[in-house]
């Protein structure tokens, strides 16, 4: 049994869209002006029920 082309163009087409969606929310992520954001969220565990 053989896959047609119009399916394995669309395989590749969604491939790409999920893989440009993968690098444009890792770069979002890693962008300096989230930095004091993402540093405040990762010390929220250890405040121990003091307030921000």
């Amino acid at each position: 049994m053989s896959i047609q082309p119009f399916w394995g163009n669309l395989i590749g087409v969604f491939t790409v869209a999920i893989m440009l969606s993968f690098i444009g929310i890792w770069v979002w992520v890693w962008h300096s002006r989230h930095k004091q954001k993402f540093d405040a969220l990762a010390r929220l565990p250890m405040n121990d029920g003091e307030s921000p």
